[in-house]
């Protein structure tokens, strides 16, 4: 299973479970709702952070002005969490 914003996927990446109104709802009746808030609680949400784009040669990409919406200097990046040695 795998948690994509609102909803639960299964590794087939149908929807088994649902966010509907501040509540989780399953959509699969073989799997219960008790299951479903367990790996909700235990999910790790990826965090990315805003960094400046790179082509291939690593510089920096400059923002093309004729797209009014669409800032082409800047991309997103999944940022690793480091822990303590163990």
């Amino acid at each position: 299973m795998k948690l994509k914003g609102d909803k639960v996927l299964s590794d087939a990446n149908k929807v088994i479970a649902q966010k509907v109104n501040g509540d989780w709802t399953t959509k699969d009746d073989s799997v219960s709702i008790f299951t479903i808030l367990d790996f909700v609680k235990d999910a790790e949400v990826e965090e990315v952070e805003m960094v400046r784009a790179r082509n291939e040669k690593g510089h920096y990409i400059a923002d093309d002005p004729s797209t009014p919406d669409v800032n082409e200097a800047w991309t997103t990046k999944v940022v690793n969490k480091t822990t303590g040695k163990s």
